[in-house]
């Protein structure tokens, strides 16, 4: 492939790196623990779609809660697995022995924010599904709502932002 020729690096992960990856693993953990308290107090039908506005438009049976959360930890363990071999990322430059290290680190960290956003989505969703199921609302809140809409602009746009800053700091 492409990325045969890159140097294949061990990075150490810093405290920030450690903390992101079990902070990841840690809300996927709580939203489980959360639908676990909660599973056997849920009706057969739970919502498991909503527009935009937080209203429901598809029931499905309580049971694929359980498949939810296990996208949620198979997407975020995938990433984190995947964090291992940077040497496979894309990247906008060229990677050479003298800039791999600060590129790699780079690239995992902005891969371990993606993550912790994503745990959070998951999370965020189950919990509204079992509030919404248990009654205690209508349709997800609009803060659940407006938070889910940040967190999918700033997955988009973040790494975007985070890149230029890089650039411009590289530049000057």
């Amino acid at each position: 492939m492409f990325y045969e020729n890159r140097p294949r690096i061990t990075l150490e992960k810093s405290t920030l790196d450690v903390f992101l990856d079990v902070f990841s693993f840690g809300i996927l953990l709580l939203a489980l623990l959360y639908i676990i308290l909660n599973y056997s107090q849920l009706p057969e039908q739970v919502p498991m779609h909503f527009n935009h506005s937080g209203k429901i438009t598809r029931y499905g049976d309580k049971s694929s809660i359980w498949f939810l959360n296990l996208i949620g930890f198979a997407t975020v363990y995938g990433l984190f697995y995947l964090n291992k071999f940077p040497h496979i990322f894309n990247y906008a430059q060229k990677i050479t022995t003298q800039n791999a290290q600060k590129l790699y680190v780079e690239a995992t960290r902005l891969i371990r924010f993606l993550n912790v956003c994503i745990a959070f989505l998951f999370a965020i969703i189950s919990f509204e599904i079992v509030q919404v199921s248990l009654h205690k609302t209508d349709s997800i809140s609009n803060f659940s709502n407006y938070l889910l809409m940040g967190i999918v602009i700033l997955m988009t746009i973040g790494p975007i932002i985070y890149v230029v800053v890089s650039l411009i700091k590289k530049k000057t």
